[in-house]
């Protein structure tokens, strides 16, 4: 498994990758180094977290924000500060203009990820010169929500996971951008959710729900003689096929996306992984090829420990058009029936992919 190392060589035009601030101030200076990153993204500081719909307050200090923010400008990467919970209805707007402002004596934002189309006047107001993306909890995905979105202001687009395994909607996306010239499209590449999962518009709601069962020290509440459950995914997986079929784009997948014009950055998640989980992800996506087991780098959403290895090296190459032109067509395509049986190993390492609550 290689480990990206300092790469000078790298110009600002190469510079395709948005990653997450873990905490971890040094793992943020070496992936900048490498050249491959235009863009962290970041939750607010303490008592200014509006990142998920759950009320809580940051793990981060103002303090831990603001040297992130700063080093950032110093180095010429971008900013972005998310505030992507689902609703802000209830939130103070005035605060949360107040602490964007706050950021200015650190070099401030470049970006703003939000996921309710209502705080978008406020901030474009407020903020003319920062750019307004679309979080992917605001599941834009299609060229119709695209248009719509642009039309409302906001210029870059953190599309629909489900989109990485839809090449013409992603073709018609990208012929927007020849009537919206600044129209920019960002693809998550490693979410844990399936595709086309009917449930993904409440993976963030079910964070509220698991954080109170928590503190009641309940795994969910029984209802008709049923436990209701408080986990996020309620996804029926009918097989360990199902695993092939998320969205993830595999590394050496990432020049297609970009060399067809369907993407021009790419988003990493998670920014709750360890520093040593992260820092694999990050230079998997760097290097663009990964020699290891696909799903270290996607978890899946389930919390099953692994039976078996996806090996990414025994995805045939033809992958990323096969699953992206195949219309989910599953009851007469056994494509990735054949995938699997062709990369599925025994896990006999032992190692279990721990997946905690996953926040892009």
């Amino acid at each position: 498994m290689k480990i990206l190392k300092h790469n000078p060589q790298v110009s600002a035009g190469q510079r395709k990758y948005s990653i997450p601030y873990n905490g971890d101030l040094d793992l943020v200076r070496w992936a900048v180094k490498t050249g491959h990153v235009y863009e962290v993204y970041f939750a607010g500081g303490a008592g200014h977290d509006l990142s998920t719909v759950a009320s809580r307050d940051s793990v981060y200090s103002s303090n831990e924000i603001e040297k992130l923010v700063a080093f950032c400008s110093a180095q010429g990467i971008g900013r972005n500060l998310l505030i992507n919970k689902s609703v802000l209805y209830f939130e103070n707007v005035k605060r949360l203009l107040a602490y964007i402002r706050s950021l200015e004596r650190a070099g401030g934002v470049t970006a703003v990820t939000v996921a309710d189309q209502r705080i978008v006047p406020y901030l474009s107001r407020a903020f003319p010169e920062v750019e307004i993306q679309a979080s992917v909890f605001m599941h834009i995905d299609s060229a119709l929500k695209a248009r719509e979105a642009w039309r409302n202001g906001i210029k870059s687009l953190c599309l629909d996971v489900s989109l990485n395994r839809n090449i013409p909607e992603l073709e018609r996306i990208r012929e927007l951008k020849r009537y919206y010239k600044e129209l920019r499209v960002k693809l998550l590449v490693n979410h844990g959710c399936y595709c086309n999962c009917v449930h993904s518009g409440r993976h963030e709601d079910w964070l509220v729900f698991r954080d109170l069962m928590k503190r009641q020290g309940r795994k969910g509440r029984h209802a008709l003689g049923a436990l209701f459950d408080s986990e996020p995914c309620a996804f029926r997986r009918t097989s360990w096929v199902d695993e092939i079929k998320r969205p993830f784009i595999r590394p050496e997948d990432v020049c297609f996306y970009e060399n067809n014009g369907l993407a021009d950055h790419f988003k990493i998640a998670y920014r709750n992984d360890s520093s040593e989980e992260l820092r694999v992800k990050l230079s998997a996506y760097f290097l663009r090829s990964f020699d290891g087991d696909i799903f270290r780098l996607a978890p899946s959403n389930y919390r099953d420990d692994a039976e078996f290895i996806c090996s990414n090296k025994d995805i045939p190459k033809n992958f990323v058009t096969m699953t992206g032109r195949c219309g989910y067509a599953c009851e007469t395509c056994h494509y990735c029936d054949e995938v699997a049986t062709r990369a599925f190993k025994p896990n006999l390492s032992g190692h279990q992919r721990r997946r905690k609550d996953n926040i892009a």
